[in-house]
């Protein structure tokens, strides 16, 4: 493979990072390889990542693995793959990794265990952080690590006698509904700060929330409003015993396996302590209508940013991820090729969607303008959770 390659790097495989790389790989010059690099070992489907941490055998459908056969289609493409390799500084024109991949990467080089990669430009698709399972745990290392993560939650979840769901988000809400899809008649408890469940303080949601409210407590979940607990840095999974939590408004509740389903955030930390400059005051990072980070410095001139960490129109969701992907792609080939007037501008959301499982078989959602109940929610997303997606961005 010919070092004399330009390298279009893409940080981060997710929705957003896959669907980049391999629209490029269809479009960019053949001067140009496509460096698809990912932290993790796997390519995972978090959509997917509650049911498997509840349901047996469903754990094999959210991961897959993350190779230039599997992405390009090829073992002898011009593009590569770089899993389970770390991104930890970002240069005008060159980016640098946390350890040697010289042997895959030509024209790259080492200096103490770090690889720097030569760019000629950079997309950052680093999504955002959450606990496992709703991401896959740092401690993971390789496939087999993530897949008895998950047989272990589940043994927990199935053992557990009281579990406690913190966050009325669709997090919390999803999990409540997968535990009661497959342990009927568990004891559960979802507690949330706010007056309804993903609302996020939009009105237009109340008949959301009204709807999951109701099925949840018909499946005999305990739903507390407008309360809350500190969990003093406890994190999701079985606790030692059972536990007694009192609430702020003076209610004790026990349980025996907790479920923290709030907090997520984008995964720039590391990018602040690189430019605090280029994130916006949620964290994410700052980008222009065409997607280009926004900064007066040259170090960014050559960067791109897309999907959850990204200040881009819409809502943090799979789908929109996908609908800027093409869009990021397509403007990423116009830079390198210097017609830069021919750029696409991010397409805001077509309306607010959102659907929320309570299983396989209900929950409930808003399209545009009404809310819906668990027929559609089921056919849309419960039953699949979009798994075929999934697998419909690989080649094998």
């Amino acid at each position: 493979m010919s070092s004399d390659l330009l390298n279009v790097v893409i940080v981060g495989a997710a929705s957003a990072g896959v669907n980049v790389a391999t629209n490029l790989a269809k479009s960019l010059p053949s001067t140009h390889r496509v460096v698809l690099i990912e932290a993790n070992p796997v390519a995972y489907w978090s959509i997917g990542a509650l049911r498997a941490s509840v349901l047996p055998g469903f754990e094999t459908k959210v991961v897959h693995d993350l190779t230039a056969e599997t992405v390009f289609g090829s073992t002898d493409s011009r593009h590569i793959v770089l899993a389970g390799t770390r991104v930890v500084d970002l240069q005008s024109d060159h980016i640098v990794v946390d350890k040697d991949v010289a042997a895959s990467m030509p024209g790259s080089t080492v200096q103490e265990g770090k690889t720097s990669i030569p760019v000629e430009r950079v997309v950052l698709a680093i999504g955002a952080d959450y606990g496992f399972p709703a991401r896959i745990s740092p401690s993971a290392k390789t496939k087999e690590d993530i897949l008895d993560q998950f047989r272990s939650m589940q043994k927990h979840v199935a053992e557990a006698k009281e579990i406690l769901v913190v966050g009325g988000g669709p997090t919390g809400v999803e999990f409540a509904g997968e535990v009661l899809d497959v342990h009927r008649g568990k004891k559960v408890t979802l507690i949330t700060r706010g007056s309804g469940l993903v609302t996020n303080g939009k009105d237009n949601y109340s008949g959301l929330s009204a709807k999951l409210i109701s099925q949840l407590e018909s499946k005999g979940v305990r739903v507390i409003l407008n309360d809350s607990i500190d969990l003093n840095g406890q994190t999701t999974g079985p606790l030692s015993s059972t536990q007694t939590f009192k609430t702020e408004k003076g209610e004790q509740l026990t349980a025996d396996f907790l479920l923290v389903g709030s907090g997520g955030k984008p995964h720039t930390q590391w990018i602040s302590n690189i430019d605090p400059d280029i994130l916006d005051s949620s964290a994410r990072i700052k980008v222009s209508s065409t997607f280009s980070i926004e900064s007066s410095s040259p170090r960014w001139s050559k960067y791109y940013a897309v999907g959850d960490a990204a200040s881009t129109p819409g809502p943090k969701v799979s789908y929109m991820a996908s609908q800027h992907a093409p869009q990021v792609a397509h403007n990423v080939v116009c830079d390198v090729k210097g017609e830069k007037q021919k750029m696409k501008v991010a397409s805001p959301p077509s309306g607010d969607i959102i659907m929320v499982p309570v299983g396989k078989s209900g929950g409930a959602g808003y399209l545009m303008f009404f809310s819906v109940g668990g027929w559609p929610t089921s056919l849309i997303k419960g039953k699949s959770l979009f798994v075929s997606m999934f697998e419909g961005w690989f080649r094998k």
